[in-house]
């Protein structure tokens, strides 16, 4: 047992010091070695083999001293690529980010979205088109990350069920890997969201709940900067939370859910009861006319909106509360009624003290997200040659 702890040991502090240098370079193997806590030689070594890996590189700056310079090491952002991908209703936006978090390029395309086989077949012509374009080798494509929403096996990498596209126990993993020759994985969209929501703020955030309204209603908590998934990545699964068990048919086969007051196609359904109805778009329209039908769902779902992020701050107690989704993104009007009718709200004591913000990520969050979450497994799991 001696040996092997030794070597997750060596490997763990190979993967904590690339972490910080990706973070803080240019850094000195001296301020490597006074941050982590160990010996100068220890750190020369770990540097020594992740120059092996062309994961990072020297870099030469001036010290104080007249004419002398120092050696430093950064992140080789190059080395590395991570792939990025969103499957939205009728769209698929695929991303490309380096080592150090930056996005190289982001495409959207439209495409039909209804049939997995179909979505596979894009996407596997998507990635291989695009890095040809960059001028990418295959060899340096660590990872591809598909967010998409739905029940998703974050480990088997299969799709339990995704109302949005009414997909039911898809191996989208075992496709995908067929299709490229790189490791897949899949993940809830809204999870991937919240994370690069977390990691993008400038704000010392331990704990962030990310709450999503548009096709459907989901929820996302990071804490200590991980994704929080529960048993089987099911956490968070609030549109589905049951409100009135005689309420309305929801797609997940049960009756009253959360998501049957909110999210956008049951909002259509009620609004056609007053006129014909094709888009939200209308139904904000009529609300802006002040249209008393159009303004009596929109106050309506808000007030249940504001309900669920009060029940959510409840449950996590988090020091930030971020909202998402085409209702709150695409339509200020709704996210203004939503933050005023949760400011309204009486329903704990003050001494929950959080703040509320509409995400700034928007339409990239799931793939910077997706493309995090795998820059994350390659520090953590990569396979390093040399030992400290």
């Amino acid at each position: 047992m001696r040996v092997k702890d030794q070597h997750f040991l060596k490997k763990q502090n190979q993967s904590l010091v690339l972490e910080y240098i990706i973070q803080n370079g240019p850094i000195s193997r001296a301020e490597i070695a006074k941050h982590m806590a160990m010996s100068p030689t220890s750190a020369s070594r770990i540097v020594a083999s992740l120059q092996g890996e062309q994961l990072i590189k020297e870099v030469y700056l001036h010290t104080d001293e007249v004419g002398r310079k120092a050696t430093y090491f950064m992140a080789n952002e190059h080395s590395v690529i991570f792939v990025g991908i969103e499957i939205d209703v009728g769209v698929v936006r695929v991303g490309l980010m380096n080592l150090i978090g930056e996005l190289i390029i982001v495409r959207s395309f439209q495409t039909e979205t209804d049939h997995y086989d179909h979505v596979v077949e894009f996407i596997g012509q998507m990635v291989n088109d695009l890095i040809i374009e960059q001028h990418i080798g295959k060899d340096r494509i660590a990872g591809v990350c598909v967010g998409l929403p739905g029940l998703i096996d974050n480990e088997k990498g299969t799709v339990g069920f995704s109302a949005q596209f009414n997909w039911k126990n898809v191996p989208l993993k075992q496709m995908l890997e067929q299709k490229l020759d790189c490791e897949i994985f899949i993940d809830n969209e809204l999870k991937l969201k919240a994370l690069a929501e977390y990691v993008s703020s400038s704000l010392p955030y331990k704990n962030v709940v990310m709450l999503g309204f548009g096709k459907g209603v989901g929820s996302a908590l990071i804490t200590d900067g991980e994704i929080y998934r529960g048993t089987n990545n099911m956490s968070g699964e609030i549109g589905h939370m049951t409100l009135d068990p005689y309420g309305a048919y929801c797609t997940c086969g049960n009756f009253g859910c959360l998501q049957t007051y909110i999210a956008i196609d049951f909002l259509l359904d009620e609004a056609s009861k007053s006129r014909p109805m094709d888009s939200i778009d209308e139904l904000v329209a009529a609300y802006k006319k002040k249209e008393k039908w159009a303004v009596n769902i929109l106050e309506k779902a808000s007030t249940y909106a504001g309900l669920a992020i009060k029940n959510v701050v409840c449950a996590y107690n988090p020091d930030a509360v971020f909202l998402s989704g085409s209702l709150i993104e695409e339509y200020p009007d709704i996210a203004e009624l939503v933050i005023e009718k949760h400011s309204n709200s009486t329903l704990f004591p003050e001494s929950y003290s959080y703040e509320l913000h509409v995400t700034q990520m928007k339409g990239l969050g799931v793939v910077k997200g997706a493309a995090l979450s795998v820059q994350r497994k390659l520090i953590k799991n990569f396979n390093f040659k040399g030992g400290s």
